[in-house]
């Protein structure tokens, strides 16, 4: 995932909530994610998909999560997606963005 973003890996474990040290020591033991870090992973990928859907490219998609947005306080989309709530303000603004391309 931190490949397709063009993220660096710890930008990703800080919103995945896990420190470097701790994926090493899961990787070494071929132990899964938690269940928090399972779900953090998989809400990046749903928002990821659709970024890529309404931007139709996955370069596009990706800098757009990596920049701040004035609709979602100037915050950075990727950044929100450690929470259920961001989540959802990532999605919404997403759907308007999609919503109001005019072909």
């Amino acid at each position: 995932m931190a490949e397709l973003l063009n993220v660096d890996r710890t930008v990703l474990l800080d919103v995945l909530g896990i420190s470097e040290r701790t994926i090493q020591r899961r990787h070494s033991v071929a132990a899964p994610l938690s269940p928090v870090a399972s779900d953090r992973l998989s809400r990046i990928d749903r928002i990821f998909s659709l970024a890529v859907e309404v931007f139709g490219d996955q370069d596009k998609a990706a800098q757009w999560l990596k920049r701040p947005s004035r609709a979602l306080g100037n915050e950075v989309p990727l950044q929100l997606l450690d929470t259920d709530a961001g989540t959802q303000q990532v999605e919404r603004e997403l759907r308007q963005i999609e919503h109001s391309f005019v072909f």
